[in-house]
C-alpha cells in the first residue's frame, strides 16, 4: 500500500484521472465566505494572529498545531450532532486494485469513535521553509481516499497549510481546484475564519 505521505499531485492525477481546474464554484461560494466574527472570536482572532507572526519561523510543525491551528480550528467551532473533527485519525481504501491509506492530520466525518464518512481532510502541519514534499499531492490523495469511502458522490472540501500560509481546495467528480495561499499572520485570518465556519455549513448539507 502506497501511503499518502508519498503522493505527489502529477501522480494523483495521472494515476486516478483527476483533472485540475482554475477553479469550481463550489470553491469560489466556499472561499466568499463572509461570516463575521463575534467580538470575543475578533479578540481572540487578533490574538492569534499576532503570535503567529512572531513564532512562525521558530515553530516546529507540532508547536504549529498546538498554539495555532487546533485552537483556531477549535474557535471555528466545526462539531455539530451530525458530524464531528478528528485528529491523527488514518483510514485506507482500494481504488482500481491500489491501496492507498495513510494518516490524516485533521478530518471532518461522520462517527463517533472513528471516521466512517469523511467530507473534509487538513493536510499538513509543516514548517513553511520545507520543500521535500508535495503538501498539495498529500491532501489530494486522501481527499480521493474520503471520496472513494464516501459512497453518496459529494463533493470533498480540503485544506493544506504551509506555516502561515493556507490553501484551501475542492474535488468534485473528477475534476479539483485549490484556491490562492491566505495568509494567516495578517487580516486573512478573519478571512480564514470565515471559511472555516463556513465548511460546517457545507457540510451539514451534505449530510442532508
Amino acid at each position: 500500500m502506497k501511503s499518502f505521505e508519498n503522493w505527489t499531485q502529477e501522480e494523483v492525477e495521472t494515476t486516478f484521472g483527476i483533472e485540475e481546474l482554475d477553479t469550481l464554484p463550489l470553491l469560489e461560494e466556499w472561499i466568499s465566505a463572509d461570516i463575521q466574527a463575534n467580538e470575543h472570536e475578533q479578540y481572540v482572532l487578533e490574538k492569534m494572529k499576532k503570535h503567529l507572526l512572531n513564532r512562525v519561523d521558530s515553530w516546529n510543525e507540532d508547536e504549529l498545531k498546538l498554539f495555532f491551528i487546533g485552537p483556531l480550528v477549535e474557535l471555528a467551532d466545526i462539531d455539530s450532532p451530525l458530524f464531528k473533527a478528528f485528529t491523527q485519525r488514518s483510514f485506507s481504501t482500494t481504488i482500481n486494485d491500489i491501496e492507498i491509506g495513510g494518516k490524516v492530520d485533521f478530518v471532518i466525518a461522520k462517527g463517533k469513535q472513528k471516521p466512517i464518512t469523511p467530507f473534509f481532510c487538513l493536510h499538513e502541519y509543516k514548517q513553511e521553509n520545507r520543500r521535500d514534499n508535495d503538501p498539495l499531492g498529500q491532501v489530494l490523495i486522501a481527499m480521493v481516499a474520503a471520496q472513494h469511502l464516501n459512497a453518496a458522490e459529494m463533493p470533498i472540501l480540503g485544506a493544506y497549510i504551509s506555516g502561515r500560509m493556507w490553501f484551501f481546495v475542492v474535488l468534485q467528480d473528477k475534476k479539483y481546484a485549490h484556491s490562492n495561499a491566505f495568509n494567516a499572520s495578517d487580516e486573512a485570518i478573519f478571512r480564514i475564519f470565515s471559511i472555516l465556519k463556513k465548511s460546517k455549513l457545507l457540510v451539514a448539507s451534505f449530510c442532508k
